[in-house]
């Protein structure tokens, strides 16, 4: 996930490579499968999977955005917002954002993980 947020960073436009390296952080089991194209891996079984468009659709970027949180939207600025806090992505272009936003959202704590509210505390 951090190599992929470090990406995003760095972009300056929406890319097919950026949508595999976010496709890939989010679904790691995609390293398994042949490439054929960025954003574009061929399965065992002969179909093809393909990433969204993740920086060029600000409906693709919001399926990255864990269960229970919500978006939040100020231009060139989106906040993914979830019960351990609020995270911020920003970007000329607001799925970029988003992308930013909903990924390090992804590296908060869950509930299965200590500092998330309502988690037993660790002795």
């Amino acid at each position: 996930m951090k190599d992929a947020i470090a990406s995003i960073l760095q972009a300056r436009f929406p890319s097919r490579e950026l949508d595999a390296i976010i496709a890939m952080s989010v679904f790691p089991a995609l390293a398994e499968l042949q490439v054929l194209d960025y954003g574009i891996w061929l399965h065992g079984d002969g179909s093809r999977v393909r990433a969204l468009h993740y920086t060029r659709s600000r409906e693709a970027a919001a399926t990255l955005v864990p269960a229970g949180f919500w978006i939040e939207s100020y231009g060139r600025m989106s906040v993914v917002a979830g019960p351990a806090g609020e995270w911020s992505g920003r970007h000329e272009q607001e799925p970029v954002a988003l992308c930013l936003a909903a990924l390090r959202s992804r590296t908060a704590p869950g509930p299965d993980k200590s500092g998330y509210p309502g988690h037993p505390k660790e002795t």
